[in-house]
């Protein structure tokens, strides 16, 4: 019976063959107890190690394990561990240990000590056995319990005494006290060398980083971060100045060891493994542990660098492997799972490039899968990364050269900034660029649900020759309209306010600003003073963004943030618009039926529109173009009044003169008709009513006049002398 089907049947987990199987060459005189312990210690893993205890008694009754003891214990060990009260696999072991152990001194007094063959418990007594049969004098041990480590000095290995060193004294313990209270540590392990050999570990750290490391990983069980690492190390072994340069140049030795295993980046995790792994070992252990395409195309990128960075070329058996691997997982996914095959299909044709032995077959393979599809598009929304988007977006163009088109059209809304650009650049090409600008028409119109566009737009496509796009002023204070708008104005989910604030932050930092640093210079000094308005209660965008562009700002126009040395009065504040509270609602309530209704009606108009054909004899389309450049500039003009509104309470209203939210009561110097007027804000007038705005001249004439005064005002279309005969508040309520 060969030894590997044995083995890949315990892989598979499939007993009851393995069991046959086992009986089958043992009938034969063919079973070899070595051949045996890797299958059992996959069972043993997988939980099924009570079976293998029956097993295990029947193969010792029907060989000899004398003839391979060492292989024999091992198996007897498993077998005892699953069946503890088996008396005949004790008599079995304890032989065995006799055999494999027969030139050690002392061995019958360890094996009174350990009671494997007077009842005690098998897993305590193995532990015995198996620590101390081994121990020599200058070996480490740490204790279970409170982690101090001690040294062996002496062994007295006829009465089954170890003599211990700890760091303040010496003691002496039985085997069963020592397998109980601890265990071996490697001599390079960092525990050893911190508490015993303090002046080798600072030797270490200079000559032998990877030691140290690997020292470190073994006293954390085997696996740690870098920021643990540091946090060992520094700054009691090395100090906080020397660090970068000192793990700079561990992790570079570390990525060449075979024992330690690199991972991830932030941060990075490091594992040991003492079999040791070649860098082909280990890409290959993380390509089969992976699941995912995007996983699978960044393991072996990773490998190919750390091939170039060694200078070594790649192993191509290894790459060979990888194709055969990745075209399996295409043929797997097909039909069941189109979108993963389509993105391992793209993953073998971007590797391809960068040097994955791929066929003429295998590069075709994500083009096939397009052409077949019904609904590509879907397919390629789905993509896990915008890398592989835009390779699929090639290949759809070569596999569907007669509807490409078509579903470019359709994806225009749906995909990344990047894929966006490649989409518009060869629908331009091919002489669809209505089809383009009927989609950022309507965009601009409802772009914080376009958070796409908007990048794409302020980065700036790379061909945009045939098209009508916004300038860089009015584009610029579009996007702040909208960011400023979501969550006050715009209603939008969460997600869609998120990513347009991501998008945004993200578009105008490009270049260190320097979109944004062109738009501020080239803005009058009215706009620059909506600008700032917006900026000061801009949110999404972060304190470093808004602090930045506020900054920006002020170079360009440093008049705007002079200190005034002197108070204006209320009504002659330009950076205050003065409201009731029922006004303020009004004129929001008016912004918002704008935002949210007027302009999605308008956006879908656009739509219907550019779908009637040629963009330069469709009246339609431009009447929907005009609609909405009037639309935003109303909405813009209504957002900076909101921008500047203030609320108007009881206590603001003057008692003594003419002031904002008073009514008054005037007398005409020239027949004596007496007028009663009110002067609220903007948002508040109502002629007929007799309420004025404080902007209007008439009430601005009257500002400040107490009772008694005497004022020229313009009055039913001709200047008349009025004397202030009453001033009251028309402002009652604090919710007016």
């Amino acid at each position: 019976m060969p030894s590997s089907k044995l083995l890949q049947l315990a892989e598979a987990h499939a007993y009851e063959p393995f069991e046959a199987a086992c009986f089958e060459a043992l009938e034969a005189g063919q079973l070899r107890l070595a051949e045996l312990v890797a299958p059992f210690e996959r069972f043993e893993r997988a939980g099924q190690a009570e079976r293998l205890a029956t097993l295990a008694q029947v193969i010792f009754e029907n060989t000899d394990p004398a003839a391979d003891p060492q292989a024999g214990l091992q198996l007897a060990r498993m077998a005892l561990n699953a069946a503890p009260q088996n008396d005949v696999l004790r008599r079995i072991a304890a032989d065995l240990y006799r055999r494999v152990y027969t030139s050690t001194a002392g061995l019958d007094a360890l094996l009174q000590s350990s009671g494997l063959e007077t009842g005690r418990p098998v897993r305590a007594a193995l532990n015995v056995l198996d620590l101390c049969l081994t121990l020599q004098p200058g070996d480490v041990l740490v204790n279970r319990m409170d982690g101090r480590v001690v040294e062996i000095t002496e062994i007295d290995r006829a009465n089954a005494l170890f003599t211990l060193r700890r760091t303040d004294r010496v003691i002496a313990m039985p085997a069963a006290d020592v397998s109980r209270e601890y265990e071996r540590l490697a001599p390079d392990d960092f525990r050893v060398l911190r508490n015993l050999r303090p002046d080798q570990l600072a030797a270490l750290i200079h000559d032998d980083p990877v030691r140290v490391v690997i020292g470190l990983i073994r006293a954390h069980g085997g696996h740690l971060d870098a920021d643990l690492l540091k946090h060992e190390l520094v700054p009691k072994y090395i100090e906080a100045k020397e660090w970068s340069a000192w793990w700079t140049r561990a992790r570079n030795q570390l990525k060449r060891s075979p024992h330690v295993i690199v991972e991830g980046r932030s941060p990075m995790l490091l594992r040991y493994t003492a079999e040791g792994q070649t860098l082909e070992d280990e890409a290959w252990a993380a390509l089969s542990a992976q699941k995912e395409p995007a996983q699978w195309q960044s393991t072996i990128e990773a490998y190919l660098r750390e091939k170039a960075a060694r200078k070594e070329p790649p192993d191509q058996p290894l790459l060979t492997r990888c194709h055969d691997f990745l075209c399996e997982e295409v043929a797997a996914a097909t039909g069941r799972r189109p979108r993963d095959a389509l993105a391992c299909a793209l993953v073998i044709e971007t590797l391809a490039g960068k040097g994955l032995p791929a066929t003429d077959d295998s590069r075709a393979l994500a083009g096939r899968i397009l052409r077949d599809a019904a609904e590509p598009d879907a397919l390629l929304l789905g993509l896990p990364q915008e890398g592989l988007q835009e390779r699929a977006w090639a290949a759809l163009r070569s596999a569907r050269p007669d509807d490409w088109a078509r579903w470019a059209a359709a994806l225009l809304p749906r995909v990344p900034a990047g894929v966006l650009d490649r989409l518009a650049r060869d629908l331009v090409k091919a002489g669809q660029a209505t089809t383009v600008q009927s989609f950022v028409d309507a965009g601009l119109g409802d772009l914080a649900n376009r958070p796409e566009l908007a990048y794409w737009l302020w980065k700036g496509p790379k061909e945009a020759g045939a098209l009508r796009l916004p300038g860089d002023g009015d584009l610029f204070r579009l996007v702040l309209d909208t960011l400023s708008a979501l969550g006050r104005t715009v209603s939008a989910d969460a997600g869609v306010v998120k990513e347009y604030r991501h998008r945004v932050r993200t578009a105008l930092a490009i270049k260190d600003f320097a979109r944004v640093r062109r738009c501020l210079a080239e803005s009058s000094e009215a706009a620059a003073v909506t600008i700032r308005r917006q900026l000061q209660r801009l949110e999404g965008v972060g304190p470093t963004v808004q602090s930045r562009l506020l900054e920006i700002l002020r170079e360009a126009h440093p008049q705007l943030f002079l200190v005034k040395p002197d108070q204006v009065e209320p009504w002659s504040d330009p950076d205050t618009v003065w409201t009731t509270s029922a006004g303020l609602r009004q004129r929001t309530a008016e912004r918002d039926e704008l935002v949210n209704v007027k302009m999605h009606e308008n956006a879908k108009r656009i739509g219907e529109a550019a779908s009637h054909g040629d963009l330069s004899e469709n009246s339609e389309y431009r009447f929907a173009l005009e609609e909405r450049d009037l639309l935003r500039a109303r909405v813009a003009a209504l957002n900076d009044d909101l921008s500047r509104a203030r609320v108007l309470e009881p206590h603001d209203v003057p008692s003594d003169h003419v002031g904002i939210g008073t009514r008054v009561t005037l007398r005409r110097l020239d027949d004596g008709t007496v007028r009663v007027m009110t002067f609220l804000g903007p948002f508040d007038t109502d002629v007929e009513h007799g309420i004025y705005s404080y902007q209007a001249p008439v009430a601005q004439r009257l500002m400040g006049a107490r009772v008694g005064e005497q004022r020229i005002v313009g009055l039913d279309g001709r200047d008349a002398a009025v004397e202030v005969v009453d001033v009251t508040s028309a402002v009652t309520r604090k919710n007016d």
